[in-house]
């Protein structure tokens, strides 16, 4: 996947009661605006996503369990509908709705676009050169649009056999379903959708199930 940043006027951040984050990407995004106030409330959902904000001097990141719903959860624990309109800044294509699933706790969500993830054409011919060698023992997927991705370019590229070598670790089920086309020498998913899990897998420390 290839992020390409979309234009976006930072005067949309006036008069929301927060700010809502669910990747690095749009973090990014963030954080290339200096007119932003670093007291500005920011719902982030996951460790990842929040730590360059508290790195840059951000003063009110809450910081939820890793997922989409866990954000949801968060937000309803811990902001009022009644105190304002929130703003989601992410990417073109959401795997979740926020704004439809707090609609019905009285949440008002608006999305900003601050990015686009464009699938790649072809693999690199350094992956093609680590794969069909042998060179590379394992590959991490945190989404299933870039598993997919993945799987239609390797068989493209006739790397189908030579996947059978590699483990492929998974942030989650529904990501290791995506992987299903491709026969790896094994799926590992993680224990939690989350940086730490992510590494666990990848060390070989068992999740609550693998593929």
């Amino acid at each position: 996947m290839r992020i390409v940043p979309v234009p976006w006027d930072p005067n949309v951040l006036e008069g929301r009661q927060a700010l809502l984050l669910t990747s690095a990407n749009g973090t990014r995004a963030l954080l290339r605006s200096s007119s932003v106030r670093r007291d500005t409330p920011v719902f982030a959902v996951g460790q990842a996503t929040a730590a360059p904000l508290l790195a840059a001097g951000f003063s009110h990141v809450h910081i939820a369990g890793g997922t989409a719903l866990d954000l949801m959860d968060h937000i309803r624990r811990r902001a009022d509908p009644q105190a304002g309109p929130l703003l989601h800044l992410g990417g073109y294509d959401i795997a979740v709705d926020l704004a439809a699933g707090l609609a019905p706790d009285g949440f008002e969500v608006d999305r900003a676009i601050v990015y686009r993830a464009c699938a790649a054409n072809r693999l690199s011919a350094r992956a093609i050169h680590g794969i069909s060698r042998g060179c590379i023992d394992a590959a991490v997927f945190l989404s299933a649009r870039t598993a997919s991705t993945f799987c239609g370019l390797a068989s493209k590229s006739g790397l189908s056999a030579f996947c059978t070598r590699m483990t492929a670790v998974a942030i989650s089920h529904k990501v290791a379903e995506a992987l299903r086309p491709m026969k790896f020498r094994h799926v590992a998913i993680a224990a939690s959708p989350s940086l730490g899990g992510i590494l666990d897998a990848v060390c070989g420390k068992p999740g609550p199930s693998s593929a």
